[in-house]
């Protein structure tokens, strides 16, 4: 069900975006697309047990159900979200579409309405993403874990902002188009090497060639991700690999070889000057080859590590843990942390 007639400019002037900002370009992309089908406007009820199966709850959920956009009331919002929705849909299952422009939306800064704009679109696409996992045969406990990060990002957005939103929500679009499945400790994607907006850090095409089958641009390969869900233990870890090995064999096979490859500042060879050899992040370390160069990561560290902006003073960061401190070390010291890539061959 679409609203009434509106267009991008109106979208944009009604909802206050400056013409040049990243909100606007996401409005203009959204107006390029295919008219969206099939959406019907979001009501309490249904919402609030849509929220309740992917684990949103207490005062989220309650700012999510209070803020729906209707084609009628708030018809700039429905627009958006309709047209994201729509998006989101026509790239199910598509690894290889780019993921296009996702304003962030974060912080108190935003009004309610904004900040609860992506999870208004989650619940939406939800539905399209567990008919295809199902379509394919993956079950209904797989399909679940891998839209848990719809919760999780909402909770990271209530710890760094204390108001409800989605932090990174760009990752969380991944989640909805299923690309994104959590098996266990890890998450996985299937990535086109040198082809694809997800594609890792790589080799030179001289050494990729030479390396051979799988490490070659438009080669297929997996991406490795560890999302915020605990300690990186190697047991974990190792059973997620062997999960991960069995299921793209089953659900996404291929001709050839495919290098699972993982790029992060959890592969930066400086850690080990600061963790022991029995740490967790060392020992997932030690799993991976190493891809030469990178680049600086301390923004990453920043945010992960204390979910705090890259020019956050050092003193004011928490200094509990070997992680935390090690982090706030190397800069200080006048060092710069590095996002590297890594491969290694999954379990078969």
């Amino acid at each position: 069900m679409s609203g009434p007639e509106l267009s991008a400019e109106k979208v944009i002037a009604r909802l206050g975006f400056r013409p040049d900002s990243l909100e606007a370009r996401y409005v203009a992309e959204l107006s390029r697309e295919p008219a969206p089908v099939g959406f019907d406007p979001l009501e309490g009820s249904a919402a609030w047990e849509l929220l309740d199966r992917l684990g949103v709850s207490g005062e989220e959920a309650g700012d999510v159900v209070a803020t729906l956009p209707d084609p009628e009331r708030t018809p700039e919002w429905w627009w958006l979200a309709e047209r994201a929705a729509g998006r989101l849909v026509a790239a199910m299952g598509e690894p290889d579409v780019p993921r296009g422009t996702w304003p962030a939306f974060e912080g108190p800064s935003c009004g309610p309405a904004e900040r609860c704009h992506f999870t208004h679109v989650a619940l939406l696409v939800v539905p399209h993403t567990l008919s295809y996992y199902e379509r394919l045969g993956v079950s209904y406990e797989t399909a679940r874990a891998s839209l848990s990060d719809i919760a999780r990002h909402m909770a990271i957005h209530r710890r760094t902002f204390g108001v409800t939103g989605t932090e990174a929500a760009w990752w969380v679009t991944l989640c909805l188009r299923a690309e994104i499945v959590e098996l266990g400790r890890l998450q996985y994607n299937r990535i086109t090497l040198g082809q694809t907006d997800m594609s890792p850090l790589w080799y030179p095409p001289e050494e990729a060639e030479r390396r051979g089958d799988g490490f070659r641009r438009g080669d297929p390969s997996l991406g490795v991700h560890i999302p915020e869900s605990g300690p990186l233990r190697p047991d974990l870890v190792e059973e997620s690999l062997k999960l991960a090995g069995c299921f793209f064999e089953r659900f996404y096979p291929v001709q050839g070889r495919r290098l699972a490859t993982c790029m992060s500042w959890l592969l930066d060879p400086q850690l080990s000057q600061y963790l022991s050899e029995e740490s967790n992040i060392i020992s997932f370390q030690r799993l991976f080859e190493l891809v030469p160069g990178g680049y600086i990561g301390d923004r990453d560290v920043m945010q992960f590590v204390f979910r705090a902006p890259a020019d956050a003073v050092l003193d004011s960061l928490p200094q509990n843990t070997s992680m935390e401190r090690a982090a706030v070390a190397h800069i200080r010291a006048g060092q710069h942390w590095q996002v590297v890539t890594g491969w290694l061959e999954l379990p078969s």
